[in-house]
């Protein structure tokens, strides 16, 4: 009497190392938009991405590996909230818009915005190389402004030194307008009625009226 094959077990696709990476990078993105960065513990986000922490620890080494990669892309949409800006034939009005742009981008994501320009998380420090690729993906932005309107070549110090002033004044009043947040618009109550943005334009301006004004002849 002949036997009967035994039906064959349907087979189990095993999701990519790629398809992991990738649920892992976005599960982390999604965790700083909503909690503390704090709370980003390894298992936290192999259970916001569905999987494993071994699945972390063979993709990417270590958190610190995961939190490179994040760094990164978290960088890229930084650019792509600003790069437009770069459009305005005004380099003044220009240099507003890509800052303004920065603003707007903390305020909407201060849990990422923290990973990229605080020290937010104990332990973990961008890689060298990293660290220099991703803050030229949106420091070259404020720098090509900087050189349109002091008419030097976007590498030329004096535009990388004016970018850098800009910069520092912006990512002063944006951290101070996050840590503030949920008490008052602004640090002082003096500014609890004035727009951040309002604030940001009108420092933005008169540094760049001080620095043309202060600008050895040439």
């Amino acid at each position: 009497m002949a036997t009967m094959a035994s039906p064959s077990k349907p087979r189990v696709e095993r999701p990519s190392t790629t398809t992991l990476n990738g649920r892992l990078v976005d599960a982390t993105l999604q965790l700083l938009r909503e909690e503390s960065p704090t709370e980003l513990t390894v298992r936290r986000i192999a259970t916001a991405a569905g999987t494993t922490t071994m699945a972390l620890y063979t993709g990417f080494g270590s958190r610190d590996g995961l939190l490179d990669v994040v760094y990164a892309r978290g960088f890229e949409q930084l650019r792509q909230a600003m790069e437009s800006a770069g459009n305005l034939a005004d380099p003044a009005e220009a240099v507003l818009q890509l800052l303004g742009a920065y603003r707007a981008f903390a305020l909407a994501n201060p849990g990422l915005y923290g990973l990229l320009f605080e020290r937010v998380l104990p332990g973990f420090d961008p890689s060298p190389e990293v660290r220099s690729t991703a803050l030229d993906t949106t420091f070259g932005l404020l720098a090509a402004q900087a050189g349109r309107a002091l008419g030097t070549d976007p590498q030329d110090n004096a535009s990388r030194a004016l970018g850098y002033t800009l910069w520092a004044l912006a990512h002063g009043l944006v951290t101070l307008e996050l840590s503030h947040a949920s008490r008052s618009p602004l640090a002082h109550p003096v500014l609890t009625q004035t727009d951040g943005q309002d604030v940001l334009d009108t420092a933005l301006r008169a540094t760049m009226a001080g620095w043309n004004r202060a600008a050895p002849p040439t």
